[in-house]
């Protein structure tokens, strides 16, 4: 074998392989739309966390949850954020009874996508409209 056709068939194989990697990283990672959804929908989870928060804070302070999401947007020293980060539908909070209620966003994308895969999780979502049923903390449990 010349050494022309074996450097012509290195460069064919370093041809490939290149190719096959670029083609390996674009099918792994997200593309940047994909990506974008998800950081949404982790701000719309963050969102969520402080609202729960703040709803638990509500319930030790009044001895009941808040009506809506705008009485609990309006404690003192609170800064909640209930609109969605991409004007999609504000997030929605609903009692259910004395010390249940319910949080709702629209989500993207589904968490069992990402790399939580597989794990559960209070926060776990599927993509579309979603509530999570939450709990208020008691007194004595601080």
């Amino acid at each position: 074998m010349s050494r022309t056709a074996w450097g012509t068939r290195v460069l064919w194989a370093t041809g490939i392989v290149t190719a096959a990697a670029i083609a390996a990283g674009v099918w792994v990672i997200d593309s940047p739309s994909q990506q974008r959804l998800k950081r949404l929908d982790e701000a719309r989870l963050s969102h969520l966390r402080t609202l729960e928060i703040a709803a638990n804070n509500y319930w030790r302070e009044n001895d009941a949850l808040p009506p809506n999401i705008l009485a609990l947007a309006a404690q003192p020293g609170m800064v909640l954020t209930y609109k969605d980060p991409a004007g999609g539908p504000d997030y929605s909070y609903r009692t259910l009874d004395a010390t249940h209620y319910e949080l709702c966003a629209q989500f993207d994308t589904s968490s069992a996508d990402g790399p939580q895969a597989g794990r559960a999780s209070e926060w776990a979502h599927p993509a579309g409209n979603h509530c999570f049923r939450r709990t208020v903390s008691g007194k004595d449990a601080e």
